[in-house]
Formats: C-alpha cells, sequence, structure tokens
C-alpha cells in the first residue's frame, strides 16, 4: 500500500470535521500494527485515518450504518487525564459493564506520553453504529490529490 500520500495528524493545521461521517471501511493489519478507517464525509469525500504502532484498540457495534458524532483524536483534542483514564479503561475491558482498572499513575503516563508526542489517542463517539478507540503511537490522515 502506497503511503506517501499520508500526512500525521500533528502536522495538519486544518483537520476535517467528522461529525455526521458515515465509517465505511475496517482495515486491520495486527502483523504490521497498522489500522485503518474509512470515512464518507457529508460532502462526499472520502477520508482516511492510518494509525500506526498501534499498542491497543477496540471497536464495538459495527453495524450496517456506522454514523460519526464526533471524533476525538489527540493533538487536535486535548484529553484529560480523567479521559484517558476512562477510555483506555474502555479500551482494555473485554466488556461494557465493568472498565479494566487503570490507575491513576497509568493515566497520567500516557497522559504525558500523549502530550509528549509519543503516544495518539483516538477515540469516535457513534451517532449510531461503531464505536472506536485507539492508542497508537501516531495517527495520519491520507492527503487529497
Amino acid at each position: 500500500m502506497e503511503k506517501s500520500n499520508y500526512a500525521n495528524v500533528r502536522d495538519i493545521q486544518n483537520f476535517p470535521s467528522f461529525h455526521d461521517a458515515e465509517l465505511f471501511r475496517i482495515e486491520h493489519r495486527r502483523d504490521e500494527r497498522e489500522f485503518e478507517l474509512g470515512f464518507k464525509r457529508v460532502n462526499g469525500e472520502i477520508e482516511v485515518l492510518l494509525f500506526k504502532r498501534v499498542i491497543s484498540l477496540r471497536m464495538l457495534d459495527f453495524a450496517e450504518q456506522n454514523v460519526v458524532s464526533r471524533v476525538l483524536l489527540s493533538p487536535k483534542h486535548s484529553f484529560s487525564v480523567s479521559d484517558v483514564r476512562t477510555i483506555i479503561g474502555w479500551i482494555r475491558s473485554w466488556t461494557d459493564s465493568k472498565p479494566a482498572l487503570v490507575s491513576q499513575e497509568q493515566a497520567e503516563k500516557i497522559a504525558q506520553d500523549i502530550l509528549a508526542g509519543k503516544a495518539t489517542l483516538f477515540a469516535l463517539d457513534p451517532s449510531c453504529g461503531a464505536e472506536v478507540a485507539v492508542l497508537c503511537e501516531s495517527a495520519w490522515l491520507r492527503q487529497h490529490d
């Protein structure tokens, strides 16, 4: 796969809105530690987010229609330590009724890594369908030709 037309989200000034976009494609390359999501925005443009060196991820409820309410992605979104603790607890859990325990120290370390650019956190809140969260080393957005 050609990856030269991707830009690190840290370098993108005008990050596109994903509100009401439809998540229509998922590609998980576990051996390469990559995860890719394809979105069709309201204006018809296709956006692709590529997560490299994935540390952990979780996806729930991918269905016939998967509409985005909001996308939270560091560093475009500033996550609090409490946010990190909640999202990482959800990623690490096997059930929604009991999130995995994430200590305050673990959450603070991950939050520091995010601020330092050593980690990237992504959370997709759905209007309907798939909910997704990814902790990785970097996130990339495919650039339009």
